[in-house]
Formats: structure tokens, C-alpha cells, sequence
């Protein structure tokens, strides 16, 4: 799966302007649903979700290093199996950076009839910059699960993998697409991640990966 400049051009700016649609349309709408039939769906999400939790995209990496690199030497499966493990491991490390800067609220805090539907350093209107700052920072430390849910960070690993699967396996487009939408749908269900958090984690996952493969194409594609 493979962009040209137009279509990359046109995949990021339409899909910043769904996240910014879905912040002030959607979200808040949509988490609310779920909210009220957590007993339908929240399972059933939690369940799914596992799909998208980067260890084990990480592990299987490390395995097939280990294994191409000692015990059936194959340079071209090793380079393959080391731009999973690069791209998980850039991808996640810009999510959770991302999460700590943005800091927002998860679907969670409108739960029990809460309104906390917003950003921590705008919490505090008559604090200064520096205060807000400090404000966000402190109540990171205290609890960050609360307060990271922009980019879904799940989804980000689904759509590693799944970009990554689709440079090497695009024939097999169908499954990838299905299983990647399995994923992606859980967070939203589960009522972990508002739709601007999974939309954000599509971007940021498809960018990444992309970005590695640039600078891995030669190795990956080369025969040895």
C-alpha cells in the first residue's frame, strides 16, 4: 500500500478535518450511546481490543530476528521482521508522547452524569499558561490512564501492523482490512476512545509505519 504524493496529501488533510468534525459533531454523542449500553457492548469491545496491544506485534518481531538471524540465516525475512519491530516501536513512542502533551479526558469522565469532556489544560480558565501547564502535569503523574485518550493508542498498533501488512501481503487486502476494522471499532465500543482519538490513531499509524518503510524499503524489498 503505497501513496502517491496527491493521495498522501489527500489522506492526511481529510482525515485532520474528520477529527476536527468528529471532536465537535460526534464524539461526545457517540461515547454517551455507548455509555448507556455498556452492558451490550463494553465487553465485547475489551475483548477485541487485544488485537491492538503492541506486545504482541513486538514479541513476534523479536522472534523472527532472533530466528532468521541464528538459526535460519535469511537477511531479507530479518529486515522484514526488524521494520515491524521499528515501526511498532516509532509509532508508539509518538502515541504516548502525543497522549502526554494533548492530555484528554477519556470517554470515562462522562460516565455518572459527568461533563468532563475536554483537554486538562483547559480546565482552569483563570490560570495562566505556566499554571495550566503545571495543573496538567501534576494530574498526569497522579493518574495518566484518565487523562490519554488522544491518539488511541491501540489503534495506532492496528494500523502499524496493518500498513505493514499491506506493503508486504497487499493481495490479502480483505483480511487485513477486516481484522484491522475489528480493532479499530473495539476502542470506540469499549468506551475507551472518543471517534477523533481512533481517527487520530489511524493517521499517526499509517504515517509512522510509512515513514520507517522509506528509510527500510531497500532492505525489505532487496533478494538476497
Amino acid at each position: 500500500m503505497i501513496f502517491s504524493k496527491l493521495q498522501f496529501t489527500l489522506f492526511i488533510t481529510l482525515t485532520l478535518l474528520l477529527i476536527v468534525l468528529s471532536y465537535f459533531y460526534l464524539d461526545k454523542n457517540i461515547s454517551l450511546y455507548f455509555i448507556e449500553h455498556a452492558d451490550t457492548y463494553k465487553a465485547y469491545g475489551k475483548e477485541v481490543s487485544k488485537l491492538g496491544e503492541s506486545h504482541w506485534y513486538i514479541g513476534i518481531a523479536l522472534i523472527g530476528i532472533f530466528y532468521y538471524k541464528f538459526i535460519k540465516i535469511n537477511e531479507l525475512y530479518k529486515q522484514r521482521f526488524l521494520f515491524l519491530l521499528y515501526a511498532n516501536l516509532f509509532s508508539g513512542i509518538i502515541s504516548i508522547v502525543t497522549k502526554i502533551l494533548i492530555g484528554r479526558f477519556r470517554p470515562w469522565k462522562l460516565e455518572n452524569g459527568e461533563d468532563g469532556f475536554g483537554f486538562l489544560i483547559s480546565q482552569n480558565p483563570d490560570f495562566s499558561f505556566l499554571q495550566n501547564l503545571k495543573y496538567q502535569v501534576d494530574m498526569l503523574v497522579q493518574n495518566s490512564t484518565h487523562y490519554s485518550s488522544f491518539p488511541s493508542g491501540h489503534t495506532t498498533t492496528s494500523l502499524t501492523v496493518f500498513t505493514f501488512m499491506m506493503i508486504l501481503f497487499p493481495k490479502q487486502y480483505y483480511l487485513w482490512i477486516t481484522i484491522t476494522l475489528l480493532g479499530v471499532s473495539a476502542r470506540i465500543l469499549a468506551n475507551d476512545h472518543f471517534v477523533s482519538d481512533v481517527l487520530a490513531g489511524i493517521l499517526l499509524g499509517t504515517i509512522s509505519t510509512l515513514f520507517i518503510y522509506s528509510k527500510m524499503k531497500e532492505k525489505i524489498e532487496k533478494t538476497y
